[in-house]
């Protein structure tokens, strides 16, 4: 099978699954609060997690050579997740998505500042239209 389709099958997976757990999200606080969310949400996350690592290696070792970089990755992906758990307690849920999906931005410019993606004039249109999307999607007129 090619990789890259593959691959989009892969993103189609994450696009379906997040969106339908940020919908349930909002809709569970109605019972929960956005700690209790959230700690529910790092329990499927070792659920899941712990046995795809088992599968894939036989073994839950991690390389410590890689520790450095990736412990403050499970740190940033945590503090990001509560704070978007935060926002979904005060924001409308499709406000509160349309804004979060604007970290594509930041992505974009990292990757072009520190692993020399190329920006052409398409991937600036896109930015651009990407920004008017999300502002567009998160406009609450009452």
């Amino acid at each position: 099978m090619n990789p890259s389709i593959s691959g989009f099958g892969f993103l189609a997976g994450y696009v379906v699954m997040v969106g339908v757990a940020s919908f349930l999200e909002k809709y569970s606080m109605k019972q929960l609060n956005a700690y209790q969310v959230n700690f529910l949400m790092a329990i499927g996350m070792a659920v899941t997690a712990v046995p795809a690592l088992w599968i894939k290696q036989g073994s839950l070792t991690v390389p410590t050579k890689a520790l450095p970089l990736g412990a403050p990755i499970g740190l940033l992906m945590a503090l990001g997740s509560i704070c978007f758990v935060l926002s979904l307690a005060k924001l409308p849920v499709g406000m509160a998505t349309a804004i979060s999906t604007s970290y594509v931005v930041l992505v974009f410019f990292l990757s072009w500042l520190f692993l020399s993606e190329s920006i052409s004039w398409t991937k600036i249109a896109g930015t651009l239209l990407t920004l008017g999307g999300v502002a567009l999607l998160s406009w609450e007129q009452k």
